[in-house]
């Protein structure tokens, strides 16, 4: 019986701790909604962290993003002029 209700309160212990960390992340979201330069920070902190700690970081880029090779795009490199000829 002793063994039950301990196993019970950890349970809600897990929950009520599962339910506090929604609930900052929507808080989370919140904020970054109304400061989306925010969101800016946060990823160069956890690129000096990674550095600092001398880890990988692996960041997910948008499916439309397009990598910049001397201040052009790739795309614009590859031998076509912008003047029709």
């Amino acid at each position: 019986m002793l063994k039950a209700k301990q196993e019970g309160q950890a349970a809600l212990e897990r929950a009520r701790g599962e339910s506090a960390s929604l609930r900052n992340l929507a808080n989370a979201a919140r904020v970054l909604e109304g400061n989306p330069a925010l969101m800016n920070l946060r990823v160069l902190q956890s690129l000096a962290t990674a550095q600092n700690a001398g880890h990988t970081l692996v960041l997910g880029m948008p499916a439309g993003f397009v990598p910049l090779k001397n201040g052009k795009s790739a795309e614009g490199q590859s031998g076509r002029s912008t003047d029709g000829s």
